[in-house]
């Protein structure tokens, strides 16, 4: 009797999971496509200035990402926590944003951050209290200095609309992120 019963819930279940593998209903990655439909869609049209402003863009955006919940960890401050906040959703916003237009682009994008902003992130979690503040701000001055720059030359020179757009609408948000760091979280 157990077994008759065991084999009926067995049966009903293939018979349903079965039904639904072969249902016509697209699930929610059919637009990505089979393998081979992905092979045969065009070369992006992306310079290598283009790939290679996305890809530091993403490995620099990955590292605010941590760098942020570094600051929510170890801020000594309700400023230098706000702040930690604030880049996390940002950036996280910002990534979102460079992930969908590298799909549509056919860009690939690396996986992390990278050694150079892994280095900066090890060196960051010694710290705590006010010699992490003080050094956090001083990296987070540093680095959006170097990405406005960055970000202003591909919305000024890039030939690739996506990654110039993308450029242009997120330098705003990086110079709010400077000025802040310049005054150590506080909006002033």
């Amino acid at each position: 009797m157990k077994l008759s019963i065991a084999n009926a819930i067995l049966t009903t279940a293939f018979m349903f999971l079965s039904s639904v593998a072969c249902s016509s209903k697209p699930g929610p990655y059919a637009d990505r496509g089979s393998a081979a439909d992905r092979a045969t869609l065009p070369a992006s049209t992306v310079s290598d200035a283009g790939r290679e402003f996305a890809t530091k863009a993403a490995r620099g955006g990955m590292a605010e990402v941590e760098f942020g919940k570094l600051a929510q960890e170890k801020g000594s401050n309700k400023h230098t926590k706000d702040y930690g906040k604030m880049l996390v959703d940002d950036h996280s916003r910002m990534n979102s944003e460079l992930n969908s237009i590298a799909s549509r682009e056919n860009i690939t994008l690396p996986a992390d951050m990278g050694q150079d902003h892994r280095k900066t992130y090890d060196s960051l979690a010694k710290l705590s209290g006010a010699a992490f503040d003080r050094e956090f701000f001083q990296e987070e001055i540093s680095i959006h200095r170097k990405d406005i720059d960055e970000f202003q030359k591909e919305a000024s020179n890039s030939s690739d609309m996506s990654l110039k757009d993308f450029a242009s609408r997120s330098i705003p948000t990086l110079q709010e992120h400077l000025r802040m760091a310049e005054n150590n979280g506080m909006k002033k």
